[in-house]
């Protein structure tokens, strides 16, 4: 401190000096620091400026280069130049004759080379002179060049048919390639219009809730509204799957049950058509009902409509509903000889109970296939006149009273014949079960309703498929030779015969086959001579590929034959026996009626030979 305190006095001291100073005071040095810092900023600032002068230079290209593109050449092609519509009227009159215009205008630099125009029509549409073209209607032009700032115009015409409402559509393509390139560029436009009236019209009449299972009249309603007749109408229902045809008033078409004859209709003249069906499906199900009235083609049997109506209805079960299970199912089929297990379920779908409800099961035995006098019923009784089973109130306790939501059941069974009595008209063979359910009197709160509720099922009945083996000796078509008795060491031959029977329906891809003891010999002599019977000497099978049997082969018509001849040379230990000379045979092919796989069988063949009946006792065991 004291020498600060001198220091001081000596600094305000006149003509005091003071020695040099080791260390130049901090503010008073110079900075390099700094000047160096300033150097490197002006740099930086520099080399900045040239590097956004560097940007603005490429936005200026990229801006440059992107108006070039926009703005153009006037040496560019674009296709977006090229400009094609379709004109027309929006609204037109089903059954007349439509025109579309089509205009093509090149707003390119550069001509247009090549040009092909493609005028797709719409559906309904019916070429104005001769008959439509198989496949999609369409009709190509070629246009030749078309010049910068060129237009072409294109005039197509057709019928058009359809119903009112319908929107229709018609496109047009152009092809074509620029002036002097070989890209080949396409064009393409469209054009919708609607259906806005008709010379004749068409409606449907019928609920829009339907029961499962209870018959339904629909009434379709026609008429003209055209000033002048029109001629040669038919009307066309389309009917959804589940639709069971009952009647017709009038009927339909002998050649399709689905078509009528209207004929010709004078101006504002009218007609109807009633039709009955049942229909079938599940609960909630939704069916589509169509009918179209125009001019049926018989030639290819396609259909052109002044008018049709689509009416999509809504299935509910039924009032009273009653199903029907045979041998524990919904669909099933049938062979000869064998047992039906019916189980009808039933429920009460109304809100009010149901008193002394009944049901009727009628059988309809299509070409005798049931056993109607094996005939089982639980709580009902048969009618051998009717062929149903009725359960009322009287024999089936449950029925006196049905609550709502009730469930309940009834059982019966019966047979299938094994064998049918066949005729030349005989058709194929099914059982058909038709159930009515229905209350006995009127319920509460639906008085003039029909609640009854009715369901059908059909059993189709598969085929009986038969093959019989036998062998002969003597008289044989196949002359045999060697010992008889057959001796140890010698051959002796054998004419194996095949025959097929096939009782009721088609049969096809039947095969026969069967296999020879590693002791008998394929003697690769057939009858036939062209029969398709083939022997693998490896796995000793013989099989023979039939193909298809008719039905009434073997019951109707003579049955089905195939012969060949097999070689047996017995050894020691077969002494004093009679050896087999044909394992067992089976026979299997689908039935076309009912899809099913038929098969069976017969069995093996021993040199006792029953079927030749000039073989006595002694000559049918091995001697020495």
């Amino acid at each position: 401190m004291a020498n600060l305190e001198e220091l001081k006095k000596r600094l305000y001291k006149e003509k005091e000096a003071f020695g040099e100073r080791m260390i130049s005071p901090e503010l008073a040095r110079p900075k390099r620091a700094k000047a160096f810092f300033w150097h490197e900023t002006v740099r930086e600032v520099s080399r900045s400026g040239w590097f956004l002068w560097a940007l603005v230079l490429v936005f200026i290209l990229i801006l440059l280069g992107f108006l070039f593109f926009i703005f153009g050449s006037p040496t560019i092609f674009k296709s977006q130049k090229v400009e094609l519509k379709i004109e027309g009227a929006k609204e037109v009159k089903s059954g007349d004759r439509i025109t579309w215009q089509v205009k093509i205008t090149n707003n390119n630099n550069n001509a247009l080379d090549a040009a092909a125009l493609v005028f797709n029509f719409p559906d309904g549409a019916m070429p104005v002179s001769g008959a439509k073209p198989a496949g999609v209607f369409r009709e190509r032009r070629s246009l030749g060049k078309i010049l910068s700032g060129e237009s072409a115009l294109e005039n197509f015409d057709a019928f058009v048919f359809g119903g009112r409402g319908a929107i229709k559509e018609a496109s047009a393509v152009l092809e074509y390639r620029p002036a002097g390139g070989n890209a080949v560029f396409a064009s393409d436009a469209s054009f919708q219009f609607s259906v806005a009236s008709a010379p004749v019209t068409v409606s449907l009449k019928m609920p829009e809730d339907l029961r499962i299972g209870q018959q339904v009249e629909i009434e379709v309603d026609y008429g003209s509204q055209a000033a002048e007749v029109v001629s040669g109408l038919s009307l066309a229902l389309a009917f959804p799957d589940g639709f069971e045809f009952v009647s017709a008033s009038p009927r339909a078409s002998a050649q399709n049950k689905n078509i009528w004859q209207v004929g010709d209709l004078k101006p504002s003249e009218t007609g109807s058509i009633k039709i009955k069906g049942i229909v079938s499906g599940a609960n909630l199900e939704s069916k589509v009902f169509k009918a179209s009235l125009g001019i049926l083609n018989e030639t290819d049997n396609s259909f052109l409509a002044y008018d049709e109506i689509i009416k999509p209805v809504t299935l509910h079960s039924p009032f009273l509903e009653a199903d029907i299970l045979v041998n524990g199912q919904q669909k099933y089929t049938t062979f000869p000889g064998d047992t039906l297990s019916f189980e009808i379920r039933l429920k009460n779908n109304l809100p009010v109970e149901v008193k002394n409800a009944s049901l009727e099961a009628k059988i309809e035995n299509a070409d005798g296939a049931a056993d109607f006098g094996s005939i089982r019923v639980e709580g009902g009784s048969y009618s051998e006149s009717s062929k149903s089973i009725l359960w009322n109130a009287s024999s089936h306790e449950a029925f006196k009273v049905l609550a709502p939501d009730a469930e309940d059941r009834v059982i019966f069974s019966v047979g299938v014949k094994n064998n049918l009595p066949l005729s030349s008209e005989s058709k194929r063979p099914s059982i058909k079960l038709n159930i009515a359910f229905k209350p006995g009197g009127e319920v509460a709160g639906f008085s003039g309703a029909d609640v009854s509720g009715a369901s059908a099922l059909e059993i189709k009945m598969s085929s009986k498929l038969q093959v019989a083996s036998s062998a002969l000796y003597t008289n044989s078509i196949i002359p045999n030779s060697g010992p008889l008795p057959p001796k140890v060491g010698k051959e002796t031959t054998y004419t194996v015969f095949w025959s097929l029977a096939n009782m009721a329906n088609d049969v096809e891809n039947v095969t026969v086959k069967s296999s020879l003891p590693p002791y008998i010999d394929f003697k690769n002599v057939i009858m036939p001579a062209d029969a398709d019977i083939s022997f693998d000497k490896s796995s000793n099978e013989i099989v023979w590929k039939v193909g298809r049997i008719p039905a009434g082969i073997g019951f109707l018509r003579p049955a089905m034959q195939v012969a060949f001849q097999i070689g047996l040379t017995p050894s020691q230990n077969q002494a004093d026996t009679a050896p087999v000379i044909l394992n067992a045979a089976e026979i299997s092919g689908r039935d076309t009626y009912t899809d099913q796989i038929l098969s069976s069988g017969d069995g093996q063949i021993s040199t006792d030979l029953p079927d030749d009946p000039n073989i006595g006792f002694s000559q049918k065991k091995v001697v020495e």
